[in-house]
C-alpha cells in the first residue's frame, strides 16, 4: 500500500489508544493522503475500463468493498488451463495471472479483479487473532496505483494483512446478487 498504509488508517481511526488530539492529527493526515491518492488515480483513468475507474474513484460504503470478505485469491501460469490430456500446457508461453474475488459487506455484490501480465504478487495474509471463525477478516481499504507502465492493486485488511499485485491489465467485474 502506497497511500492507505496501516499506520495512516490506524491513526485516523484512533486505534491503539490514541488521544483525541492524535486522532485529529491522524484524520488530517488521512485527508491529505486521500487527496493525493485521488490526483494520482485520475492519471490512471485512460489505462483502465470506465467501470473500474468508477469503482476506484467513487466506490465507498455500500458501493465499495469496505468490510468485504475475501472469497478467493488464485494465482498461476495456467488459471484457465484444464488438465485432462486433451490440450497440451504450452510451456514458457503462459503468463502469471491473479484473480481476487470479494463479497461486499451487504452481500449484494460479487467483485472480481482479474489481473493479467502479473510481474509481482506479495501476500501477507494471516488469520485474525481474535476471530472466532479464524478467517482473514474484513477488507478495510484498497487502492490502485501506477508504477511506470504497470498498475498495482493494494488491499489492506483490518487485521493488517495485505495483498499487493503489480500487473499490466485489469479486468474488473461486478455482479449484483439477489
Amino acid at each position: 500500500m502506497r497511500y492507505f498504509t496501516y499506520d495512516v488508517i490506524s491513526a485516523a481511526n484512533g486505534w491503539g489508544g490514541k488521544s483525541k488530539a492524535e486522532q485529529r492529527k491522524g484524520e488530517a493526515r488521512y485527508t491529505l493522503v486521500f487527496e493525493k491518492y485521488k490526483e494520482q488515480l485520475e492519471s490512471l483513468e485512460s489505462r483502465i475500463s470506465r467501470g473500474a475507474y468508477q469503482f476506484f474513484r467513487y466506490g465507498f460504503g455500500s458501493t465499495g468493498l469496505h468490510d468485504a470478505r475475501l472469497l478467493s485469491i488464485r494465482a498461476g501460469d495456467g488459471l484457465n488451463y484444464v488438465p485432462g490430456g486433451e490440450q497440451p500446457f504450452l510451456l514458457n508461453r503462459q503468463r502469471l495471472s491473479v484473480v481476487v474475488e470479494f463479497l461486499n459487506y451487504e452481500q449484494t455484490a460479487h467483485y472480481m479483479f482479474d489481473l493479467r501480465k502479473v510481474s509481482r504478487l506479495t501476500c501477507d495474509l494471516f488469520v485474525e487473532e481474535e476471530s472466532y471463525a479464524k478467517s482473514v477478516g474484513d477488507l478495510y481499504t484498497y487502492e490502485l496505483n501506477g508504477i511506470g507502465d504497470e498498475l498495482e492493486l493494494g488491499l489492506l485488511f483490518a487485521s493488517g494483512a495485505t495483498i499487493t499485485v503489480q500487473f499490466g491489465t485489469l479486468v474488473f467485474r461486478k455482479k449484483r446478487l439477489k
